[in-house]
């Protein structure tokens, strides 16, 4: 009995023998899906893997070097358990060669610098040359021919537009500039790919499915910009979401599924805590608040059922291609809104009549900051966009109107003391001018101000408004009126201010000319 225990031990030991050993696979699973944010991109890798049945060691190749490791996520199929992941590997990556993408990308760059600089050095010696030709031979001075009329007309037009044109060109070279720095170091980079070490147990050998999802940090992989083209009553606009792409995750982007997303990646979600707001003398509180809000709520704000629904998340039609640190600009469907136009006026900043149209329906959109707008197919500029309003619509400046004329002055500036007090007075009165050119009547606002106090020894008492709507807290004067056409219309409004005379109060900017236009 005790020579058949002796024969069974070598069987046992060779048996776990085989248990402990561990079976090794090398594999490259392909880049499936990209999600990417403000601020980063989400990387997902998907593929088969054929598992022994026991312990199995994989090394997964083909990952971006710029991983954040903490956010490394592996997920198995049934029938396989993860036990470890790990960023060591036994195996050192050969040097990879230079990358052809990147090469290319690199010469067309530098091909591009060298086209641009060119272009400047030739904006600089035409400047130059209009510069040495400005002055007229001795003798010409006092008979103006025609073609130097033109001349003069070509230098008040020229010189400003080749201003223009240097001072894009040069930003533009400092942006290949920066970015043939990145392609360079993209290009002889060797260890092609990151990679990270499955420890996984398999009940059964077979094929199991991984996945692999990992984000990376990167400054503005995605730039979302806004559109916005109205027609020329400001009461039809076409809002033309787009942006561009950049591919910063050091891989190429070989026909895989592409998702915008509109917001910043790693946002801190924690909740806020309120803590006492302590007042002393010593002037330690940095938590205390300004004298008076100036964000008033406007509209209804009865609130309604939003006309247009966006998501956050946005997944492009089709598979993307695009090579590392290719850039590719991306048209999210266009969405029509109605607009109800007004014009506005603050003659004590501008002489300016803006259009804006109040637009509802846009309360489901995601709105950057700032939008291009055209009018007519004509570019305008740049209007600032506040989607955080209260009100049921949204305000969308779309330029200027000649049209529509207004203008300032001020009709009387006295200041004297007041008698048996230690006061002094100053009063002031304005009258503002609107006069509407169009051939159709035109309903416009117009605003101007008066003073507020912020001192108990300082008071303001308005004098006339000619049925101005007043804002108390903030000084504001409004005025909306309905102009038939050719029509115009004066308005006036005046105040006084009683302060300490022993001490000073800047009422007036002396600086500032006011003018009005002869059309009453």
């Amino acid at each position: 009995m005790r020579h058949r225990y002796l024969l069974l031990l070598p069987c046992l030991a060779t048996a776990f023998s085989s248990l402990a050993q561990t079976t090794q696979l090398s594999i490259k699973p392909p880049l499936t899906t990209v999600t990417v944010y403000l601020n980063g991109t989400g990387l997902e890798h998907r593929a088969q893997l054929t598992l022994a049945a026991g312990l199995n060691r994989i090394v997964v190749n083909n990952l971006s070097r710029s991983m954040d490791e903490q956010t490394l996520e592996v997920q198995l199929g049934d029938g396989a358990e993860l036990l470890s992941v790990s960023d060591e590997a036994d195996e050192v990556a050969p040097p990879a060669p230079l990358h052809p993408s990147a090469v290319d990308s690199l010469t067309r760059t530098e091909a591009k610098i060298r086209t641009t600089e060119a272009e400047l050095q030739g904006l600089q010696q035409e400047k130059a040359f209009l510069l040495a030709n400005q002055t007229l031979p001795t003798g010409t001075q006092a008979n103006w021919s025609a073609e130097v009329q033109k001349g003069a007309a070509l230098m008040r037009t020229r010189l400003p537009a080749i201003q223009l044109e240097t001072a894009q060109l040069t930003k533009e070279l400092e942006l290949l500039r920066v970015l043939a720095g990145q392609l360079d170091s993209r290009a002889t980079e060797t260890g092609a790919t990151g990679r990270c070490v499955l420890l996984v147990q398999a009940t059964r050998p077979g094929l199991v499915p991984l996945t692999v999802h990992y984000y990376q940090m990167s400054r503005l992989p995605w730039l979302p910009q806004l559109d916005i083209r109205a027609t020329a009553t400001g009461r039809e606009l076409t809002f033309v979401p787009h942006g561009w792409l950049v591919n910063r995750t050091g891989l190429d982007w070989q026909q895989v599924h592409l998702i915008l997303m509109r917001h910043s990646l790693g946002e801190d979600v924690s909740r806020p805590q309120l803590s006492p707001w302590a007042l002393n003398f010593n002037g330690d509180d940095h938590n205390g608040e300004g004298r008076v809000d100036q964000y008033v709520v406007k509209g209804t704000a009865k609130g309604r059922p939003a006309l247009v629904v966006q998501s956050t998340r946005y997944e492009i039609p089709g598979l993307v291609t695009l090579a590392m640190l290719g850039r590719r600009q991306i048209t999210l469907p266009t969405v029509q809104l109605t607009g109800q136009p007004e014009y506005l006026a603050i003659p004590r900043l501008s002489e300016s009549v803006f259009l804006q149209a109040k637009v509802t329906g846009w309360e489901g959109m995601q709105l950057p900051d700032r939008a291009r707008v055209y009018r007519q197919g004509v570019y305008v500029g740049t209007t600032d966009l506040e989607g955080r309003a209260y009100n049921d619509s949204l305000e969308v400046a779309l330029g200027h109107d000649e049209q529509l004329l207004v203008g300032r002055a001020k009709l009387e500036d006295f200041s004297s003391k007041v008698g048996l007090s230690d006061k002094r007075r100053t009063r002031l009165l304005y009258e503002l001018n609107v006069r509407n050119n169009h051939s159709e009547a035109v309903r416009i606002r117009i605003l101007d101000q008066v003073p507020i106090s912020e001192e108990k020894e300082i008071t303001v008492k308005v004098l006339e408004t000619s049925g101005a709507q007043l804002d108390e807290r903030s000084g504001k004067l409004t005025w909306v009126l309905t102009l038939a056409p050719g029509a115009s219309q004066r308005l006036r409004f005046g105040f006084q201010v009683d302060y300490p005379e022993d001490k000073k109060v800047e009422i007036i900017n002396h600086q500032v000319k006011i003018s009005n236009p002869k059309f009453r």
